[in-house]
């Protein structure tokens, strides 16, 4: 079988979740090619939407919440098609066409909206083989503006609880697949706490809190960390992924605990098994891996836009605590060590609506449409 996964370098996670789910086709012995779809059709807009995204998450995070507010007031609309993906996916489908027509594809995976809308205006002007099955991930914790008026086979979402969400929307119910956002196989497996902190040179007798940024270590993590710091007894590891810059910052800093600077790891299933707490902001990707684990987590401050519904989501149903203004990260992690009611709470909830082996089950799904 062979599998074409239609991805972009919007941020990190779309990007690992397609890597995630291509681990788990080839390593059942399919073929599975992941397009950097948008810099393939358009180089220069597909690196505008990589560097633009970065940028934004870093120095201007309000302006994504307003693109993001705007595909809301688009989505349905009589003019929804003049909005910029549709009218990019209506320019570029004839060279999307001839590359599907050379690479054959049993199915199409679309880990964001953006290229299942490019293949809807394929659909739609019968431009491919009516044959080939297409899968969309959702990979958050609410349904972005647009997904309903895309022309998907099945839609991925991260577990049961999203289904009366999709319904609402217009998705029917026997195309949803809850099997969870994609994430590596690594994250189903664990290792020892002690064991994984002797194995990455940490402290294995103290408390001890992870803080992801994100995989391109977004911006407010100075007072953030800084503010942890203030909990004594506490050694951090701080991952700033490719924010090298941020990185340098922390590092020429002074602190009172013992603190861990990083950048981009490709061991994060460890440092999670390590950590008694993990602090990230609500993306959907990193969120999955933490609930696959069963750690306690701690949101902070969202990229505006669809990540304030993760907030919401993940509170609403037990799968982690939030820290903000009102209550800092300090007090929040102060409180989860004394509050074993809320940490039982939190690891039933993630148990139970976790999914561990999403990857692999969605795997097995895909085998079955051939």
């Amino acid at each position: 079988m062979k599998i074409l996964i239609l991805s972009m370098t919007v941020g990190q996670g779309h990007n690992a979740t397609s890597k995630a789910l291509r681990a788990c086709m080839e390593q059942r012995g399919h073929t599975c090619e992941i397009l950097d779809t948008y810099k393939f059709l358009a180089k220069p807009i597909g690196l505008g939407f990589d560097k633009g995204y970065t940028a934004m998450g870093r120095f201007v995070p309000k302006l994504n919440e307003n693109i993001y507010k705007a595909a809301e007031k688009a989505n349905g609309r009589s003019d929804m098609k003049m909005y910029f993906p549709w009218a990019f996916a209506n320019l570029t489908k004839s060279k999307m066409q001839k590359y599907i027509e050379e690479t054959k594809p049993d199915v199409i995976v679309c880990s964001i909206v953006m290229t299942a809308i490019l293949i809807t205006s394929l659909k739609e002007a019968g431009m491919i083989d009516p044959d080939i099955k297409s899968i969309g991930i959702v990979t958050d914790y609410s349904l972005h503006p647009f997904w309903e008026y895309t022309a998907m086979d099945y839609f991925v979402a991260a577990n049961e609880l999203l289904i009366p969400e999709f319904t609402a929307r217009g998705i029917a119910e026997n195309k949803i697949l809850p099997t969870g956002i994609p994430i590596a196989p690594k994250f189903a497996r664990c290792i020892a706490q002690k064991e994984a902190r002797e194995k990455l040179g940490l402290d294995p007798d103290m408390f001890t809190v992870l803080m992801a940024s994100g995989g391109m270590g977004f911006a407010g993590l100075v007072p953030v960390l800084q503010d942890i710091d203030t909990v004594e007894g506490t050694q951090v590891v701080t991952i700033c992924g490719t924010n090298t810059r941020l990185k340098n910052k922390l590092l020429a800093m002074d602190f009172n605990n013992p603190v861990h600077i990083l950048g981009f790891v490709d061991n994060m299933d460890e440092y999670i098994d390590a950590a008694d707490a993990v602090i990230t902001k609500p993306g959907g990707l990193s969120t999955s891996e933490a609930i696959a684990k069963e750690k306690p987590m701690i949101l902070t401050k969202p990229m505006p836009g669809v990540e304030n519904m993760n907030i919401a989501f993940l509170l609403n149903n037990s799968l982690a605590v939030h820290a903000n203004e009102y209550q800092p990260l300090s007090m929040v992690l102060k409180q989860m060590r004394l509050n074993d009611v809320k940490l039982s709470e939190m690891k039933r909830a993630q148990k139970k609506w976790g999914k561990k082996n999403s990857a692999g089950m969605l795997a097995k799904f895909i085998e079955k449409l051939v």
